[in-house]
């Protein structure tokens, strides 16, 4: 694949951040995009015009992907020297409402596409949404599985009832409330509405304990109520897991291996037991994430916010809920397992209201 040609590309965009999920995730180059940079450089409808850094090597590691894309390590100037049309953030996030507010006073770019979490406090989030209202700029937040074909066909299977009422959800996580956890409680959102209570039962070490990112075994129900749920928690310093199951009237469906692999079951009579039903394996998808690129699709979708004012699928606000629901999680663990409602609870950005 020549990942230097493209057709006209009339949208101008620019990466701020040239980390992992800016830039480095393609280096070596992957068959489907993994990062901003790519998935903007390959899109047949944008020119990624710019991107800025820190260390001049981080332009040289740009050129590989992008050769013609100009590298600046002064956000400024990269600013004002390009009329942008969509922008990504990719920095961390302990910089992000001096750097959004920087971009929104010197760009007029009209979709600004946030990496998460969308800050490191909620009272830095609100802040950041307060800026957000006093300019008529669109925001996204990459909460990645929301670009995800299989999650869209979880979501859809169970908006129709296709297995009946949605009655339980059992979570597999590891990695911090704020890391993991943030696409964790998004993700139970999206299919399947907010989390409207939790309790703690345990907290389980992980590699992030250093970064006081905290990954709790906990219970949950969900604002739409009848659904209870369990989110058990695991230690990354043995493996890496993200799986979600979730238990349906007449089925279940698995999510495995981060969304790469989904399970779809019905019931039937039980082979021994009269007047009993027994799941069975209706059908299975394997290799999802090769098959499409997560960073890919929603660089699709910006595309058409921006040409077609569709309506974003991830907004700022399902950015920001996810630390309501740490801020509950660290309240309960303080009061030694106490229920504790996720405040400031909205249902408007869940998935029945897309």
């Amino acid at each position: 694949m020549d990942i230097t040609s493209k057709a006209e590309a009339p949208v101008q965009a620019a990466v701020i951040g040239l980390g992992n999920i800016g830039l480095l995730y393609d280096i070596p180059l992957k068959a489907q995009p993994q990062s901003h940079s790519l998935a903007y450089h390959l899109h047949p409808k944008i020119d990624l015009v710019a991107a800025v850094g820190v260390r001049q090597e981080q332009g040289d590691t740009l050129a590989l992907v992008a050769p013609r894309t100009e590298f600046y390590l002064d956000l400024v100037a990269m600013l004002r020297n390009h009329r942008l049309d969509i922008i990504s953030i990719c920095t961390p996030s302990d910089v992000r409402f001096d750097l959004l507010k920087t971009v929104l006073e010197n760009s007029s770019a009209r979709v600004i596409f946030l990496e998460k979490p969308v800050a490191t406090s909620i009272h830095e989030a609100e802040k950041i949404a307060a800026l957000a209202q006093s300019y008529n700029r669109t925001l996204l937040v990459n909460l990645s599985r929301r670009w995800s074909d299989g999650v869209v066909q979880i979501r859809e299977a169970v908006r129709t009832e296709q297995y009946g009422k949605l009655k339980k959800i059992h979570l597999r996580y590891t990695r911090g409330i704020f890391n993991y956890g943030s696409h964790l409680f998004d993700l139970v959102r999206f299919v399947s509405g907010s989390i409207d209570q939790v309790r703690v039962i345990e907290q389980v070490p992980t590699n992030l304990d250093a970064r006081e990112d905290w990954t709790y075994s906990f219970l949950f129900s969900l604002a739409s109520g009848g659904i209870a749920g369990y989110a058990e928690a695991f230690d990354d310093r043995d493996f890496l897991i993200f799986e979600m199951d979730l238990y349906f009237e007449q089925g279940k469906i698995e999510m495995l291996n981060s969304g790469d692999k989904i399970r779809y079951y019905a019931t039937e009579a039980h082979p021994m037991l009269a007047g009993i039903k027994s799941l069975v394996l209706e059908h299975q998808e394997d290799n999802l994430l090769h098959q499409s690129s997560n960073i890919q699709n929603a660089v699709d979708h910006l595309v058409d916010v921006l040409t077609k004012g569709a309506k974003p699928i991830s907004t700022l606000e399902d950015g920001i809920y996810p630390l309501y629901v740490a801020e509950a999680l660290m309240k309960s663990h303080r009061n030694n397992g106490s229920v504790e409602k996720v405040r400031n609870n909205k249902n408007s950005g869940d998935g029945r209201a897309l």
